[in-house]
């Protein structure tokens, strides 16, 4: 909490003053005085203390010295490296918003300390910190039908009826306020909704092209801006380029993205099954299976696209194949099976369901700049990982992710437990504590909102819903939020 501040309306714009006094005389000995540069009107995030980096240089290569001055410099302090911060994390909620005056002042050695000055205004803006409201799939034990649910976490109210079908095979999708409800195998459909009006469908549309006559089967549909997006076929090799604004079925697909070079040798399907896919740093990366005709993995696959010219990009990664992608390590990326965070995107893979090599079931991390690839961890980093396989990740910082691990039974009859476990994105250390106590129930769906909640769909025969994680605390943020079915799927309004 900040001793003292001045709440003020957020600046729009600030204007940077830089005084540099030098001193009197035209020779052309004369000294300069020093010149700060850096953000003028920096906004940073509440409870956070880093504002930025700023530079003092000097003409005549005096040693500098950094100092601060102005109404709120008792507020900050700053290094001699330039690196100004808070003394104390400030509040947005307490209405610690600034602006902040503070003037950095730079003072050089020579006989009469020479000064430069730069004025800047410091604002704190407010971060997301309760979790979002979610639209949730649901489906029947059985696989006899399904319907979605919203859930609110705020006050803690599940309402279910959404979209009842007498089929299972669904999924949900969202984009700022557009909920996208996907029909996948033998369904082939998608539908548009408004979280203004969740009940009344907007547009819905087939996922197959004219003269199709096998399933397409729709797996996930990743967005570019309200009006671009792309929708995965996973019984294609043809990824759909889409307008979801479209009000009619001719102007909804825009083109399609080539995946055919990436169809295995044995697989007859026509289809390099593509699983997931994400965009980081103007590029989609989409995950694929590469599935032979008896259903084995061959080397997974990641393609990479721009979105902004919608070609493939040659990554470089292997120079002994003849794919412009990156070939994994591991075997088998599930739906939802890759995820970006900053300037990396990671891929986790689970292996083929017939190995028992866990190995294989990795979490693999690509950089967006030159599409290097390295291994994060496997299931068998696992502590006294038997038969665990991991299903899918997500990650909140450079420092922190979480994925799932699940083990299959088979007596008294087929169930799945999971466990979900947190790990270093950069080092892949995992800690040993299973996260809420986790480890006694299938979860079918993991998924980070924009405030890293960490929301956990558990399927539960006497007790099935939907758990939201402090990912702070690893605990959680208050008891489940009861469905009446299996819950799948999650999907944000943010």
């Amino acid at each position: 909490m900040l001793t003292s501040f001045k709440k003020h309306i957020l600046p729009l714009s600030l204007v940077l003053s830089t005084v540099a006094l030098a001193g009197c005389g035209g020779s052309s000995k004369s000294n300069v005085a020093p010149i700060v540069t850096g953000a003028s009107s920096p906004t940073i995030e509440e409870n956070t203390t880093s504002v930025g980096t700023y530079n003092a240089t000097d003409a005549d290569g005096d040693a500098i010295v950094l100092s601060l001055t102005g109404n709120s410099s008792g507020l900050f302090s700053i290094t001699q490296s330039g690196e100004l911060s808070f003394i104390d994390a400030p509040d947005f909620d307490s209405g610690e918003v600034g602006p902040f005056a503070v003037t950095i002042v730079a003072t050089d050695d020579s006989k009469k300390n020479l000064t430069g000055e730069l004025a800047i205004q410091v604002s704190v803006g407010d971060v997301k910190d309760t979790p979002s409201f979610a639209v949730v799939q649901t489906v029947a034990p059985d696989f006899s039908g399904s319907e979605v649910v919203t859930l609110d976490p705020i006050t803690e109210q599940v309402t279910k009826g959404y979209y009842i079908k007498d089929a299972s095979d669904y999924t949900v999708r969202s984009y700022n306020k557009d909920v996208f409800h996907i029909g996948r195998y033998n369904i082939d459909s998608i539908s548009k909704y408004n979280a203004d009006a969740l009940d009344t469908e907007v547009w819905s549309y087939t996922t197959q092209d004219t003269g199709d006559s096998n399933t397409r089967n729709p797996y996930d549909l990743v967005s570019v801006n309200e009006s671009k997006a792309y929708l995965l076929r996973y019984g294609s090799d043809k990824v759909w380029i889409v307008n979801p604004q479209a009000t009619q079925f001719e102007d909804f697909k825009l083109g399609q993205l080539d995946l055919s070079s990436y169809i295995a040798d044995n697989n007859s399907n026509g289809t390099p099954n593509p699983a997931s896919a994400t965009i980081a740093d103007g590029k989609l990366f989409i995950a694929m299976q590469r599935l032979s005709d008896s259903f084995s993995p061959n080397t997974a696959y990641v393609a990479v696209f721009d979105t902004a010219t919608d070609q493939e990009i040659e990554t470089n990664t292997d120079a002994n194949d003849n794919l412009k992608g990156i070939p994994l390590q591991g075997l088998n990326p599930l739906s939802h099976s890759i995820v970006s965070q900053g300037d990396t995107v990671y891929v986790t893979t689970r292996n083929s369901y017939s190995s028992t090599d866990l190995t294989m079931s990795r979490i693999e991390a690509i950089a967006t700049s030159d599409y290097n690839l390295t291994s994060v961890l496997s299931a068998a980093d696992i502590e006294n990982n038997t038969g665990a396989f991991i299903g899918s990740s997500v990650v909140v910082s450079e420092t922190k992710g979480y994925f799932v691990a699940s083990e299959t039974f088979f007596t008294p009859s087929y169930y799945e437990l999971s466990t979900v476990y947190t790990f270093n994105p950069t080092t892949g250390v995992i800690a040993n504590e299973k996260v809420a106590a986790t480890g006694t129930e299938q979860i079918s769906y993991i998924a980070l909102d924009a405030a890293n909640f960490l929301w956990l769909s558990v399927s539960n025969p006497e007790k099935p819903g939907v758990d939201v994680i402090n990912t702070e605390t690893n605990l959680k943020a208050f008891p489940r939020l009861a469905t009446e079915l299996n819950p799948s799927a999650i999907a944000f309004i943010e």
